[in-house]
């Protein structure tokens, strides 16, 4: 995860309970990074746990591509 901040990088806005919001501010001020720093380390952590677990598909090809149907031997 990159250490400095980037202005290339998209301007999103959400929604936080005060329990996120104090959990933020509290992550912010132990970690020494800004807001934005500590929700996309946050998101990178929960994202490689939910592949290691198996509860994503980390291939980002067609949908179809992940299907697989074995072929009919039996002849006509």
């Amino acid at each position: 995860m990159p250490k400095t901040n980037s202005a290339n990088k998209q301007v999103h806005s959400f929604r936080l309970s005060r329990e996120s919001i104090y959990q933020l501010k509290e992550m912010t001020s132990e970690m020494g990074r800004s807001e934005s720093d500590v929700v996309e380390i946050a998101l990178d952590r929960m994202y490689r746990e939910e592949l290691r677990f198996g509860r994503l598909v980390h291939d980002h090809g067609k949908p179809d591509d992940s299907y697989a149907v074995e072929k009919n031997n039996e002849e006509k």
